[in-house]
C-alpha cells in the first residue's frame, strides 16, 4: 500500500510540474486536450516505468542480498534506461497527438506567428530546441534516480522494521513458551485428596483443571486477552484452591464493569494469583483474604492482587521465574506504556499491573 502511494505522489507532482511550465506557453498555443493528453501520457510514463524498469531490478537484488554499490550501480543505470524510454515514447506520443491537429494550428505553431507569439510571452530562446535534447532527458534522468532513491530508502526502512519485528515476535514466543504452569500441578494434588472424599466435587475440578489446561496450551497463541476472559480462567483456579484451603482462603473481586474488555497478557493475572497463593497464602494458619482491584485513570488503568504477607519459617521455594516472566513479555509488547510493580504496605504484599487504555 505505501509503495503505491509513493507512485501516486510522484504522479501527481510530475503532473502538476509539467502543467505549471505549460500553462504560459503549450495553453496559448493548443487545444487544452492536447496539453492535458500529453501530460497525462507522462504521468502514466513515470509510473510504468518507475516499477517495471527501476522498481523490479531493484526489489530482485534486494532479496538476492547484493553489495550497496551493486545496487546503487543499478540504480544508476536502470534511472538511465527509464528516462531514455520516457523521452523516446513521449516525443513519439507529443509528435502523434499535435499531428492530428488541423492545417491551420499545425502553420501556426511552425511559422512566423508562433515565433511572435513565443516572443509576446517572453519565451523564445533561439538554443531551446537544441538544449532541450539534453535538459530534459537530464531532468527526467534526475527525476528516476530521486524515486528509486527515496524507494530504496523507504523498503530498506521497511525491511529493517519488518526484522525487528519477527525478533519481537520471536522472543515474546520464547518467554510464552517457558511459562511454568505450577498451578497446573497444585490443582491435580487438590483434585486427587477430594477423589476420596467427594467424587462429584472432584468431578466439577476435573472439568475446571481441563480448562485451565486448555488455557495453557492456547496462551501461546495469543499473548493479550481480555480481562472479562482472564478472570473468568483464573475463577476455575480459584475454585479449585478453594477446596484444597477451605476456610483460610478468602476471595474478594472487586472490577468496575467497564474495565472488563481491556487488553491484558495472557495469563498476567494468574501468574500474579498463583504467586500470593503460594507465597502469602498456603503457609498460612488463619483466613486470608485475596483481593483483586481494578481501577482506571486518564490513559492507563491498573489491577492490584494484594494478600497478607506470610513471615513464618515454612515458605514456599520459588525462583520468581513467573513475575520476572511477565515484566519481560509487558516490556516486549508495551514497552514504556506499561509496567508491574510490587510493594508491602500494612504487612499485605500488593503486585500491580499498569496497562494502556487498549481493548481487546
Amino acid at each position: 500500500m505505501t509503495y503505491w502511494i509513493l507512485q501516486a505522489i510522484a504522479a501527481l507532482a510530475l503532473f502538476s510540474i509539467q502543467f505549471a511550465f505549460a500553462h504560459e506557453r503549450e495553453f496559448s498555443i493548443y487545444p487544452d486536450w492536447v496539453v492535458l493528453t500529453s501530460i497525462i501520457c507522462n504521468s502514466a510514463l513515470l509510473v510504468l516505468l518507475s516499477h517495471f524498469i527501476i522498481r523490479a531490478p531493484q526489489k530482485y537484488l534486494q532479496k538476492d542480498k547484493a553489495y550497496k554499490k551493486q545496487i546503487f550501480f543499478t540504480l544508476v543505470v536502470t534511472a538511465l534506461a527509464a528516462a531514455f524510454i520516457d523521452t523516446t515514447i513521449a516525443s513519439m506520443i507529443d509528435a502523434t497527438i499535435k499531428e492530428s491537429l488541423n492545417g491551420q494550428v499545425y502553420q501556426f505553431r511552425n511559422g512566423s506567428e508562433f515565433t511572435q507569439e513565443l516572443n509576446v510571452l517572453g519565451l523564445h530562446k533561439e538554443t531551446w530546441d537544441m538544449s532541450r535534447l539534453i535538459v530534459i532527458p537530464l531532468m527526467m534522468f534526475a527525476l528516476y534516480f530521486l524515486w528509486g532513491l527515496f524507494y530504496l530508502c523507504l523498503t530498506s526502512l521497511r525491511n529493517r522494521l519488518q526484522i525487528k519485528q519477527k525478533v519481537k515476535e520471536g522472543q515474546l514466543a520464547l518467554l510464552m513458551s517457558q511459562l511454568n504452569p505450577h498451578f497446573l500441578f497444585n490443582s491435580m494434588n487438590s483434585i486427587r485428596g477430594m477423589i476420596f472424599e467427594n467424587k462429584e466435587i472432584a468431578k466439577e475440578l476435573v472439568d475446571k483443571l481441563t480448562e485451565l489446561f486448555r488455557y495453557n496450551l492456547s496462551s501461546k497463541q495469543q499473548p493479550t486477552i481480555s480481562l472479562k476472559e482472564e478472570l473468568k480462567v483464573c475463577e476455575f483456579y480459584l475454585d479449585i484452591e478453594h477446596t484444597r484451603l477451605e476456610e483460610r482462603l478468602l476471595i474478594e473481586i472487586n472490577v468496575p464493569d467497564e474495565l472488563y474488555h481491556y487488553s491484558i497478557p495472557t495469563m498476567g493475572v494468574l501468574t500474579l494469583l498463583e504467586n500470593a497463593i503460594k507465597h502469602g497464602i498456603a503457609p498460612r494458619i488463619e483466613q486470608s483474604l485475596l483481593r483483586i482491584t481494578a481501577t482506571e485513570q486518564d490513559k492507563t488503568w491498573q489491577l492490584d492482587v494484594s494478600n497478607p504477607l506470610y513471615l513464618g519459617e515454612f515458605k514456599a521455594s520459588g525462583t520468581g521465574t513467573g513475575l520476572s516472566n511477565l515484566k519481560q513479555r509487558m516490556t516486549l509488547m508495551y514497552q514504556d506504556e506499561a509496567s508491574i510493580t510490587t510493594k508491602e504496605v500494612d504487612n499485605h504484599f500488593i503486585a500491580s499491573l499498569i496497562l494502556p487504555k487498549k481493548k481487546h
